[in-house]
């Protein structure tokens, strides 16, 4: 056998060795690589059920507010004639509880903000009346004006002008508030009526 071809074959041989190494090498890599992007897909997709569980968890909650909304008109009724001054007070009183609190859980803007405004009035007319309506008023026209714009909302459609005599009261707010503020610092407090978007 001659020297060259033991030669050859050995270098044959170690670059056979070498390739082979190279390759598991490179399958090495490869795995790792495949592994990486496999934890990373399996984390993105974790990420994202957990996010899709939150949007889930605050609709259902949303809806639970509109429904307690809606179940503290009919639990405490306000009726125009032949009740009470007293139980008219204790119905709007029991009403804005619930409003005050669950408005907060209403993801829709533009219905949280005049669910905020019905809570408003209503707070107000809890203690007196509300520009040219009284107490029994404000309660009767904040109950269909809740009615009408949570049923629109529930119904997926945009939500409705005001109705007739709500709509009055949400051109005199600033007027009313400023009424209802006077009569605050005449009896000698110092609080101030907050703005409503800060609600």
């Amino acid at each position: 056998m001659e020297w060259g071809t033991v030669i050859a074959v050995l270098i044959g041989g170690l670059i056979g060795l070498g390739g082979d190494a190279m390759g598991r090498i490179g399958a090495r890599r490869q795995a790792r690589t495949s592994r990486l992007e496999h934890l990373e897909d399996v984390e993105t997709a974790r990420r994202q059920a957990v996010e899709d569980e939150g949007r889930r968890e605050k609709r259902d909650r949303e809806m639970r507010a509109v429904e307690r909304i809606l179940s503290a008109y009919l639990e405490n009724p306000i009726g125009l004639v032949n009740q009470l001054m007293d139980a008219t007070v204790l119905s709007i009183t029991e009403i804005v509880k619930v409003l005050g609190f669950e408005q907060s859980f209403i993801l829709d803007g533009e219905l949280r903000q005049r669910i905020t405004e019905i809570c408003h009035f209503l707070d107000l007319a809890s203690v007196g009346d509300v520009g040219a309506y009284s107490s029994a008023e404000v309660g009767f026209l904040a109950r269909n004006e809740t009615r009408m714009l949570l049923g629109a909302w529930v119904r997926g459609e945009r939500l409705p002008d005001s109705i007739e005599g709500w709509d009055e009261i949400r051109r005199g707010r600033a007027e009313i508030d400023a009424q209802w503020q006077q009569k605050l610092h005449e009896a000698g407090l110092r609080v101030r009526i907050p703005p409503l978007s800060i609600y």
